[in-house]
């Protein structure tokens, strides 16, 4: 399967939950599934994705999420202010996630779903990172 074989495999259910609000596309560069919406929609859109992936950081609250998160999002979880990451639960190594992004001019928004990095998690133990996490 390919990327985009395999993020329509995994994220049926997300693809499913909004196609009837969104069009979906593949972004060939970013390898992700791609729905780009006016801000309308964005209530019915924020709705059904919270229904479908749970779990939610945004730029305050990804400062405290597992470092697993992090890693399975890569490149998504560093957030800006109004972006969003969408997941199932973490503890079960979800194979897709979201993100919500907002575009700047605010008349747009899109989300991308996309697959999770797959190489094996390996936690930090360095005293400085130990730090770090007690300040974020």
């Amino acid at each position: 399967m390919n990327e985009e074989e395999k993020i329509q495999t995994y994220g049926k259910e997300v693809l499913e939950a909004l196609s009837s609000i969104v069009k979906w596309k593949y972004d060939d560069f970013h390898k992700v599934m791609l729905a780009e919406f006016s801000v309308d929609k964005q209530d019915q859109v924020l709705f059904t994705l919270q229904q479908t992936l749970p779990v939610c950081w945004d730029v305050k609250t990804i400062k405290k999420a597992p470092d697993q998160a992090k890693h399975y999002a890569g490149q998504f979880s560093k957030l800006v202010k109004q972006q969003k990451l969408f997941s199932s639960n973490i503890e079960r190594q979800p194979k897709v996630m979201a993100a919500w992004w907002p575009w700047g001019h605010g008349a747009t928004v899109s989300v991308r779903l996309f697959l999770t990095d797959t190489s094996p998690y390996v936690p930090k133990t360095g005293i400085i990172h130990k730090l770090s996490r007690l300040f974020a």
